[in-house]
């Protein structure tokens, strides 16, 4: 196995001391990429911050949009819920048990 780039130890060195804070809910997902996968990848060669000034159809790496969660949940219920030919009654059923 080739040598690990000494960022990359450092990291996982930094997540394991730290890993109980890591874990609580209030650590979201923003924290986890800025302290850890961007610097993992940036590691590696990676251009995250897009340094080059590159067009965005030449990033490394292009950064998604935040995801409203409520409202995919509730479009991927919707989906399922056709996929199996739910009838209404059955929906307001499994609705009910959501809240």
């Amino acid at each position: 196995m080739p040598d690990v780039p000494p960022t990359i130890v450092e990291l996982v060195e930094t997540f394991d001391r730290n890993i109980d804070a890591y874990k609580n809910q209030s650590y979201n997902e923003a924290q986890v990429r800025r302290e850890f996968i961007d610097p993992f990848f940036e590691a590696l060669g990676w251009d995250i911050a897009n340094k080059q000034g590159l067009a965005p159809a030449y990033k490394d790496v292009i950064h998604e949009d935040a995801i409203k969660v409520g409202a995919t949940n509730k479009k991927i219920g919707s989906l399922v819920y056709k996929l199996y030919n739910l009838t209404p009654k059955e929906i307001a059923i499994i609705e009910e048990t959501r809240k």
